[in-house]
């Protein structure tokens, strides 16, 4: 799936799971553009829905399909998202921009020193080679760890690009929340989502653009000596403190050996005549016009064409990525609520409950019921885990992972914000149950829900009280997002 299709669906799906309720994108919307895109397929929804792992790329053609009808209607009502989805792609000139503004350095570096001196032993010619070796070394050791961990190829999300998209959506999530605080939280969830699921795609982008622009560079440097070369005349030399001109002959040798081959020009033979080159204050040095060639060769060897063979693989990279049958993980549970039948409005999966220091008691089962139903659809069967005490976390996942079937929709990790979210702790407790939820088989959809209700009580009658509710929710929202995930607030006190 191309970038462009890619965003559209985490952006429905980080309306439909923000937007519980319908207020943005109504219930009934989503469910006519399941049914329509459903039609050009044979396969049911249910089984759509089950088999996501199977059938990736068909999945994710249907899922684009269904997003693209449903951001029609969502982009005229609010115009906003059409500045998330610009804001998602690189921009068409942004290739461009590099490539002309490292040839332009490349130029600029030809001459540096400003003389009609080539100094064939100083920078920026062998710190260019020295560079870009440093980088090919790089590259290789992360390709032999990739291979000791026994995933060639595989690549992840860099950590850099999730705070590349942070930064590019940080002032539109403002914005947005000052004027509509419910699409606030749909642009923070997609920017969250778009790092996660894209960041891997943009990563590949972002390594073909750095390689092209270093052979970019590379080219400058070449353009710019024969530039010069034809206005000015040139001569090529050396000048050392400590090298002599038999440890010059072999560095010589070492770098230009292969441009000498390929190119037919010789090198110096003899420690004479490199000491020939050599600048005293009695004159020395020799016609440059070899030496730019050997340059340029050198350049095009060492830099140009491993560059473009990396910026090649790269590519390569980001066509694998579109192209994969698979599903990320991230988007199972996901399809399973798009294309299955939860919001159809008859769900009938089983939706495992875990209270962590959270008790749920038999006045409150009745609204935690109404809040499951209308989150994973009418019928949606809660299956409701004996609390995890505090400090016990370690407890979770292997009571989850055995508890876990194949009717499970998805997982409700309850925790109430009477209490501070502490790393140690409640920390614990989402990583546990958010790598439980993506290692089974198929992925399943965690939930982190906080329950207001306790600390509600604890301050009524208080006139701060909506202040200290808006101010808890921005803790338990920042520090749930640490961790990759969003958080949910219901406030289970019965219904009186």
């Amino acid at each position: 799936m191309r970038e462009d299709a890619l965003a559209r669906v985490l952006l429905v799906k980080a309306v439909e799971e923000t937007d519980r309720t319908g207020e943005l994108l109504p219930l009934a919307d989503r469910e006519h553009a399941t049914r329509t895109v459903l039609r050009a397929t044979d396969a049911p929804r249910a089984e759509m829905g089950e088999s996501a792992a199977m059938h990736g790329s068909r999945v994710m053609r249907l899922l684009g399909e269904r997003a693209e009808r449903l951001l029609g209607p969502l982009s005229e009502r609010y115009p906003v998202f059409r500045d998330i989805l610009e804001r998602s792609r690189l921009p068409g000139w942004a290739t461009a921009l590099v490539l002309l503004a490292t040839f332009a350095a490349g130029v600029g570096l030809a001459s540096l020193d400003g003389t009609r001196r080539i100094n064939i032993l100083a920078f920026p010619f062998l710190g260019v080679i020295a560079w870009n070796l440093a980088v090919y070394f790089v590259v290789a050791a992360g390709a032999v760890g990739a291979v000791a961990r026994g995933a060639p190829g595989a690549r992840g999300a860099p950590h850099w690009t999730g705070t590349v998209i942070a930064r590019r959506l940080a002032g539109l999530v403002d914005r947005t929340s000052q004027v509509h605080a419910k699409l606030g939280e749909v642009v923070a969830h997609y920017a969250t989502d778009w790092a996660r699921v894209g960041g891997p795609l943009l990563a590949a982008h972002a390594r073909r653009l750095l390689h092209l622009g270093a052979a970019s560079l590379a080219l400058g440097m070449i353009a710019g000596l024969y530039l010069r070369g034809i206005v000015f005349r040139y001569e090529a030399g050396w000048e050392s403190t400590f090298l002599g001109p038999g440890a010059v002959r072999a560095i010589l040798g070492l770098v230009f050996a292969p441009a000498s081959a390929l190119s037919g020009i010789e090198l110096p033979r003899t420690d004479s005549a490199v000491a020939a080159l050599r600048w005293t204050a009695g004159g020395g040095g020799g016609d440059a016009a070899p030496w730019i060639h050997l340059i340029a060769v050198t350049l095009a060897i060492c830099v140009i064409a491993p560059r473009l063979v990396l910026g090649a693989l790269a590519r390569v990279d980001a066509w694998r990525w579109r192209r994969a049958r698979a599903l990320p993980d991230d988007l199972l549970a996901y399809t399973r609520s798009a294309l299955g039948a939860v919001h159809a409005g008859h769900g009938s999966g089983e939706v495992v409950v875990v209270p962590y220091a959270c008790d749920v008691s038999a006045e409150t089962r009745g609204s935690l019921q109404r809040w499951l139903e209308a989150a994973f659809g009418r019928g949606a069967h809660m299956v409701l885990r004996p609390m995890v005490p505090y400090g016990e976390e370690a407890r979770l996942r292997p009571g989850l992972d055995a508890g876990l079937g194949a009717a499970s929709e998805g997982i409700v990790l309850l925790m109430s914000s009477a209490a501070t979210p502490e790393t140690e702790n409640h920390g614990l407790a989402i990583a546990a149950l958010r790598d439980a939820s993506r290692s089974s088989r198929p992925a399943l959809e965690l939930r982190v829900v906080v329950d207001e209700a306790t600390y509600a009580r604890r301050f009524a009658g208080d006139a701060t009280l909506a202040r200290r509710i808006e101010e808890r929710r921005g803790l338990w929202r920042a520090f749930v997002r640490g961790y990759g995930l969003d958080t949910e607030f219901v406030d289970l006190r019965p219904a009186s």
